[in-house]
């Protein structure tokens, strides 16, 4: 007998999907899949259901977004009656009485949880921390004028909500940290410091700091909510082996470097450039760079992390030579490294050094010379890998010295190029 799913909130509300028995059901947002969904926010491919041993089986398919089961996110999940899916903007529901709490089954680990800010924790990790379990529970709730609608990210630092601000009927990103960052004594000095310095940032090319407090035992961010995708999410949908076409990955690099430009000249250094941590607007194509409040405020704290083994492998990928030393005298130059190890990524598919553990990595960065891109973009021009070879000298003496000149060279090379440099 087939299941059904109806869908209960997002485009398609009203709609009823069918799982046959013998043939599963993939939802997503191509339109070549049965279970098509005019959700933007949705993988094109972003879960599946079958029939295994007469129950009902929900799996992510490596989803950006994640799929969640009443306000959980999980990777493989045996559905019961009652119980509420979430993909996107979109919820959908198993008709029937929802199982009792001491019925439910075990959630699995999480498979692929990207970061909107800063860092990235391993899957396993993530799942097997209470205090990010703790934090799912936030949703429905409000902190501050800040109802949380659900989850559009997870990491290190705690999550990311897609929340609603009740005072002025927006949206809004708001990233909820961890408990007992509150009750470090340092952490919450820097983030009260951060607080007053960012807030009044404002540039077309970084992610807005609309608000930010802590309310009970939670310290909070409200964000610009940018209708779009990160970095990561665009290679993942757009790219071919993981590379985007170079006149793309110009354009991030352009407007990343003027965002850069008006954080330095304030005496602000990022120390987290990497694909997760931009953005891209859906409409315009503009990139934004985010998190800048949170690096501010955690600065010290991350220069110590990476002495934890595989902590932050994602991030020192992007890390400069320098800072692999765990050293807080850092400057714009390492900022401009990590802008140049994220666009040869966009380039090449891959970061210029990535080694099987986090000593490798470490070592290929402080000493080995990365791969031409040509190599793996044979249309890249000349000057624009020359470009991005400076931007990764190991010196930071041989980079280009400010952000302001790295500018001058990427926008010659646009108007020489005939490529769009707005």
């Amino acid at each position: 007998m087939p299941h059904e799913l109806h869908v209960i909130a997002g485009d398609d509300k009203g709609r009823v999907l069918r799982i046959d028995d013998d043939q599963p059901l993939v939802i997503g947002r191509s339109k070549d899949v049965a279970g098509h969904l005019n959700d933007p926010h949705v993988s094109r491919t972003h879960c599946d259901l079958h029939v295994e041993s007469g129950e009902l089986v929900l799996r992510d398919r490596g989803s950006t977004g994640g799929t969640f089961v009443n306000g959980q996110q999980i990777t493989q999940h045996v559905l019961r009656p009652g119980d509420v899916i979430r993909v996107g903007e979109t919820e959908l529901r198993l008709p029937g009485d929802s199982p009792a709490k001491d019925d439910e089954p075990q959630l699995k680990p999480v498979s692929s949880i990207i970061e909107a800010g800063l860092g990235q924790q391993t899957p396993a990790a993530l799942a097997a921390s209470a205090s990010v379990k703790k934090l799912t529970d936030l949703v429905g709730q409000t902190l501050a004028a800040y109802k949380l609608v659900h989850v559009l990210a997870a990491g290190r630092t705690g999550l990311v909500f897609h929340a609603h601000d009740t005072r002025h009927a927006d949206s809004v990103a708001l990233k909820v940290l961890k408990e007992e960052f509150s009750k470090d004594d340092e952490k919450m000095r820097r983030f009260v410091r951060a607080m007053k310095t960012m807030l009044p940032v404002r540039h077309p090319n970084l992610v807005s700091i609309l608000n930010a407090g802590k309310s009970g035992a939670y310290c909070w961010i409200a964000m610009e909510y940018v209708e779009g995708r990160s970095l990561t999410q665009y290679i993942k949908e757009r790219g071919f082996g993981g590379m985007i076409d170079w006149p793309v990955a110009f354009r991030v690099a352009l407007h990343v470097g003027r965002a850069l430009d008006f954080a330095h000249q304030r005496q602000i250094i990022h120390r987290a450039v990497t694909p997760t941590n931009i953005l891209l607007e859906g409409d315009t194509g503009q990139a934004k760079l985010g998190d800048l409040m949170l690096a501010k405020a955690l600065e010290g704290t991350l220069a110590r992390a990476i002495t934890h083994s595989g902590e932050l492998l994602g991030d020192v990928d992007y890390m400069s030579p320098e800072r692999t030393h765990g050293t807080t005298d850092l400057d714009g130059r390492s900022d401009i490294y990590s802008l140049g190890a994220t666009t040869y990524a966009l380039l090449a598919g891959h970061a210029p050094f990535a080694g099987n553990n986090l000593a490798e990595t470490i070592a290929k960065i402080r000493k080995s010379e990365p791969a031409r891109l040509k190599q793996r973009q044979a249309a890249i021009p000349d000057r624009l890998e020359a470009i991005v070879g400076k931007m990764l000298a190991k010196r930071p003496e041989d980079r280009y010295q400010t952000a302001g000149e790295l500018l001058q060279e990427l926008e010659q090379f646009g108007k020489a190029a005939k490529v769009p440099v707005e």
